[in-house]
């Protein structure tokens, strides 16, 4: 093994082998932040560096990234804040309000200069990633003390960029199994995140020329290897800059191309702070301010949010949305996935919370240990897809909910991962009122499973059945393309579950099917005693309803005898609700469940 490799194993290592708290949510200018202050065991320094976000699927890639970052620059003694764009992730933004490019920047010097307050240093690095990057350089000549930009795989020209995300958003399209009908093909929008129109109009303002333009004494630039467009503005920034530190960015197609799995680059979390000491603000150590204390709050029309930590030693982040005035008892908890942050996949979370408050009722959301901006337990599991520790940390939750005054009916509410930790939380304390849970692949499982089963669920036996004898796939098969012993072991798997259904009556608890079966089956009777709603909700051929109807029979007849439990099949959506129009039918069910839950109190 190389030194480079090793180092980079050493630093792998360490990604969430150290306890962090959670960073302290801020509001400024109205738009929200959090800001990492230094640790207290280190020092802190005359510096400080504003994150910068890319746009669309590279922003929720990158969420987890960005923490774990500002993590390793508190480490060191460098205070950090993270931002949210106006229409982006969690920000709240006026009915009103003009997003484009400038307003963009005019966010980014706000930050800037809130940062300085906050963390008592008085020179600032902009870090950019992709767009995040062209903002920095946007911004770079307004920026007082600007000690120098970090730019990461940066966006050059606004045009090719919104030319070659139509590209990527149709492979996203197709990866993740939205029908070529159902397809929104709007310029700028992936993964259903449509870029706010007033940017998408005034991305020709990113030109080559004019971010080249920019004058900057220090520069860390993280190229991707053989871009020609990163090359080149690497060299135009090189000629007037001062020292330029150089740095591959082997590590960035496995950090943006899927959230699910994806892999921190362990190399850059050892050149960015070497580079970061080596300026000379660092040199010099400060007195930093108390860092802040409390919720951090957002009011823009009807709407009020507010950014908080909860949990033992605060180590969660979360937001709460409310009507700003009046309101029911009634409150709907919003899961993530276990790599979704809690903005939501194309921006779900914020949406419906903010739907929900439109109609009177309050919603919660938050990341889970480990997932976007809540920092990982140590002991735990690095992936926590389908974890049952997630469950663990769902009492903090309800306690939380009781802390503030909110004690009415609460609903669960999850997608996949974030199902199933919904369905298990309501199913094992009597304090939620009920769930609504939404392409859970099981409800248990026999064994805790591995990282192999979760990140690809076996499809249903009638999707293998209708795809074995088509042409495509007979070509894939004969090209190799065609994993056959995953293919084998998931149809074995398949087999065996409805085999076993069979053989209960014979064996009964003798088989650890059967046993599952029992449990699942306590775990609706637990339910159908609550004051809400059960609703399963899936996206039609969606691989989770083949366990369901091993549970419940091929007509899902044995639902029947759960009264309060209803059964939802969306059309023509993929397995994350990504289309438009599907995410507007799940929210009016979630809508329909919250506002019955209030009219019953």
């Amino acid at each position: 093994m190389s030194g480079d490799a090793k180092n980079g194993a050493v630093i792998a290592a360490k990604i969430g082998a150290k306890a962090h708290e959670a960073a302290y949510p801020v509001a400024f200018s109205g738009i929200m932040g959090l800001f990492k202050p230094a640790s207290d065991t280190m020092p802190a320094r005359d510096l400080a560096v504003l994150f910068l976000a890319p746009w669309g699927i590279d922003e929720l890639c990158t969420r987890k990234f960005f923490r774990i970052t500002a993590e390793t620059l508190a480490d060191v003694g460098i205070a950090s804040l993270r931002l949210d764009y106006p229409g982006t992730a969690n920000a709240l933004d006026a009915p009103d309000a003009i997003i484009d490019i400038a307003s963009w920047t005019d966010a980014a010097l706000a930050g800037a200069d809130a940062l300085r307050n906050l963390s008592g240093a008085t020179n600032v690095v902009l870090l950019g990633f992709g767009l995040g990057a062209a903002i920095a350089l946007k911004a770079s000549d307004h920026v007082e003390n600007l000690a120098g930009l970090a730019l990461l795989a940066p966006v050059v020209s606004g045009r090719r960029y919104l030319r070659e995300l139509s590209v990527w958003s149709a492979v996203v399209d197709e990866g993740v199994g939205v029908a070529p009908h159902m397809r929104d093909t709007a310029p700028g929008t992936i993964a259903g995140l449509s870029m706010p129109e007033g940017i998408v109009t005034t991305l020709s303002t990113l030109t080559p020329d004019a971010l080249a333009d920019s004058r900057v004494e220090h520069v860390f630039f993280a190229a991707r290897p053989d871009n020609t467009s990163d090359r080149q503005l690497r060299d135009h920034l090189a000629d007037g800059a001062t020292t330029m530190r150089d740095f591959v960015f082997r590590g960035y197609d496995k950090l943006v191309s899927n959230p699910l799995g994806q892999e921190i680059p362990a190399d850059f979390l050892e050149a960015l702070p070497d580079w970061l000491k080596g300026l000379a603000p660092y040199q010099t150590a400060i007195n930093p301010p108390v860092p802040p204390s409390g919720p951090a709050v957002v009011t823009a029309g009807d709407v009020r949010e507010t950014a908080l930590r909860f949990g033992p030693g605060e180590r969660l982040v979360g937001t709460l949305t409310e009507p700003a005035t009046g309101g029911s008892e009634a409150t709907v908890v919003l899961l993530t996935t276990g790599y979704d942050h809690q903005g939501g996949w194309a921006r779900s979370g914020v949406d419906l919370a903010r739907q929900l408050a439109a109609k009177g009722v309050a919603s919660f959301r938050f990341d889970s240990a480990g997932v976007g901006d809540s920092p990982p337990v140590p002991g735990r599991r690095e992936e926590v897809l389908y974890d049952e520790t997630q469950v663990d940390d769902m009492p903090a939750v309800r306690e939380f909910l009781d802390g503030i005054g909110r004690r009415g009916p609460a609903l669960l509410f999850g997608r996949c991962s974030g199902a199933y930790v919904a369905f298990r939380a309501a199913a094992a304390d009597e304090r939620w009122a009920g769930c609504i849970v939404v392409n859970p692949y099981a409800f248990r499982w026999l064994k805790p499973p591995s990282a192999e089963v979760v990140n690809s669920a076996p499809r249903a036996l009638a999707d293998y059945s209708q795809k074995a004898l088509k042409l495509d796939t007979i070509r894939r098969l004969f090209s190799g393309d065609i994993d056959m012993s995953a293919a084998a072991r998931n149809i074995g798997q398949r087999v065996t579950q409805r085999l076993s259904k069979r053989l209960a009556p014979l064996l009964g608890p003798l088989l650890a099917t059967e046993r599952l079966e029992r449990a699942v089956h306590a775990d609706f009777r637990a339910l159908s005693q609550r004051p809400g709603r059960t609703c399963l909700v899936y996206s039609v051929d969606d691989p989770g309803l083949d366990n369901l109807y091993v549970h419940f029979g091929n007509q899902v007849e044995g639902l029947a005898a759960y009264p309060n439990v209803s059964l939802h099949i969306l059309p023509d959506t993929d397995h994350n609700v990504t289309p438009r129009v599907s995410r507007q039918q799940l929210f009016d069910i979630v809508e329909q469940a919250a506002t019955s839950l209030s009219r019953e109190r």
